[in-house]
């Protein structure tokens, strides 16, 4: 089933358990023991919507947006012997980009599965900081996405959180009132901001 179609049997689901008392008063309800409906089913409806809109949108805007402000996609396979010897192999390479403004990077493990996304600014080295990270042994590949206006920097790599739903990632990523705003991120607080509104508890 499509994500979209799952995100609208979601809502409608979580309306027929808000609105199963009013069916039953009119006798449209079926019979049985009645749904209990509560603050904590609500968050997880909430946080439920919102990963299926993750999942619906990003295939479409994160696509368009990274087409958009990405100017190069480049992999670097990993090679080496130990991590500090990866680290120096890998460093020489990145150096050999030369990247302007800076960059996204995700690292995959060898099902192509992501582990890791992160960002840094013109000339950093911040992708070989992570070398040393207990889950870099499963890193197979590493992805260098750069990014067309360090303004968008931030929102590219929310993007890539969204799209590639990394296994390492516990934090969102930072943002700065001067940064491009994240379209996927102000869904999220569109869904949560509506359905507190239309599931109110008091």
């Amino acid at each position: 089933m499509a994500f979209s179609k799952q995100f609208e049997k979601a809502l409608d689901d979580l309306f027929k358990q808000r609105t199963h008392w009013l069916r039953a008063d009119l006798g449209f309800a079926k019979p049985g023991k009645p749904p209990k409906f509560s603050r904590e089913k609500v968050n997880k409806g909430i946080v439920h919507l919102q990963e299926l809109a993750s999942k619906a949108f990003s295939q479409t805007r994160a696509k368009t947006q990274f087409n958009k402000h990405v100017k190069r996609k480049k992999n670097w396979f990993v090679k080496g012997h130990g991590w500090e010897e990866k680290k120096t192999l890998f460093n020489e390479w990145y150096r050999f980009l030369e990247l302007k403004t800076g960059c996204v990077y995700a690292f995959w493990d060898r099902n192509n599965r992501c582990l890791y996304v992160g960002r840094t600014g013109a000339g950093g080295t911040r992708p070989s900081n992570h070398f040393d990270k207990f889950w870099f042994k499963d890193s197979k590949r590493i992805t260098i996405y750069e990014v067309a206006g360090r303004s968008h920097i931030p929102k590219i790599e929310c993007l890539a959180i969204h799209h590639n739903q990394p296994r390492y990632n516990k934090n969102t990523p930072a943002t700065k009132k001067w940064k491009k705003a994240c379209p996927l991120c102000k869904i999220h607080r569109s869904i949560e901001q509506e359905l507190r509104q239309i599931f109110r508890l008091r």
